[in-house]
């Protein structure tokens, strides 16, 4: 129901109703998922109680896996909506989660990597992006390793480390073109934001040239140029 949220959404209330007149914590959070994820594409504010009615479900019933999902996917929603005390508090919860389950994925340190440099924090963002570099490459995942470079690339930004951020950006860049995926709504932003600060400083044909070398660069390349501890 990606695609279609409205019809997703008529649907995931049935169940929901359903489940409640059922009882039992997997039905009813199971039917939350679907629902809440609908709303939330809708009305992400009225979907936030619902998120925690179904966060709550999840950890009653033991559902640790599912439990990870949601709080992620949660604090990932309060990243977006700015508001970050309520992102710590989500991807906190994701991180207990997924500890108990005994995985790790990007998304993860990626979402706490923006929730630390929004706390003025570069050390923290830039030892998470890091971990998100380093499952995405042991995974072979081009996606996770784009978007861990962009991470990278706006805290090389905000350290006045102008010509590296500027390589990082454009190789950041070619790395998700070649995974043939767009940026989310929220590193687009960053990524703009990161952006026009360059160009403020560059000029705008100097940052081009700049950014275009790191377009050019090879897979490889980038993953050397990321890899490489600032000065």
């Amino acid at each position: 129901m990606a695609r279609e949220p409205e019809r997703g959404l008529a649907l995931g209330r049935e169940a929901v109703e359903s489940a409640r007149q059922l009882g039992g914590d997997v039905l009813l959070g199971e039917s939350l998922v679907a629902y809440v994820l609908c709303d939330a594409l809708i009305d992400p504010a009225h979907a936030r109680p619902l998120f925690a009615e179904a966060i709550a479900c999840t950890q009653r019933s033991g559902d640790h896996l599912m439990a990870y999902f949601l709080t992620n996917y949660a604090g990932a929603q309060a990243l977006r909506a700015g508001d970050i005390p309520a992102a710590r508090a989500h991807l906190q919860q994701a991180a207990q989660a997924m500890q108990a389950v005994g995985s790790e994925t990007m998304d993860l340190p990626v979402n706490m990597g923006w929730v630390l440099r929004q706390d003025n924090d570069p050390d923290g963002a830039r030892s998470s992006f890091e971990a998100a570099l380093r499952i995405s490459r042991r995974n072979g995942d081009r996606f996770g390793i784009a978007y861990a470079s962009l991470g990278l690339a706006c805290l090389a930004a905000d350290a006045g480390d102008w010509h590296r951020a500027a390589a990082l950006h454009g190789g950041a860049q070619a790395l998700l073109d070649r995974a043939g995926q767009p940026w989310g709504e929220l590193e687009a932003r960053c990524r703009q934001d990161s952006l026009d600060q360059m160009r403020a400083h560059f000029g705008a044909e100097q940052f081009e040239r700049a950014y275009a070398k790191g377009l050019a660069l090879s897979s490889d390349e980038v993953l050397h140029l990321v890899s490489e501890r600032p000065s």
